[in-house]
């Protein structure tokens, strides 16, 4: 694993994603634009060295 920048608190980090982030402005389901949001965003912070643990 690369060094992780100074600008992060922690090199590890645990996150719960709830069925409710997922809806989105919806009243039920899933919004795919809201998922590839959360996803994205994961994805710059994981690229950036940090660990992620998505329960």
């Amino acid at each position: 694993m690369p060094d992780v920048p100074s600008e992060f608190r922690y090199k590890r980090v645990l996150l719960k994603v709830s069925g409710e982030v997922l809806m989105g402005d919806q009243g039920y389901g899933i919004d795919m634009k809201t998922v590839a949001s959360v996803a994205g965003a994961i994805a710059d912070v994981a690229r950036e060295g940090v660990e992620i643990c998505l329960v």
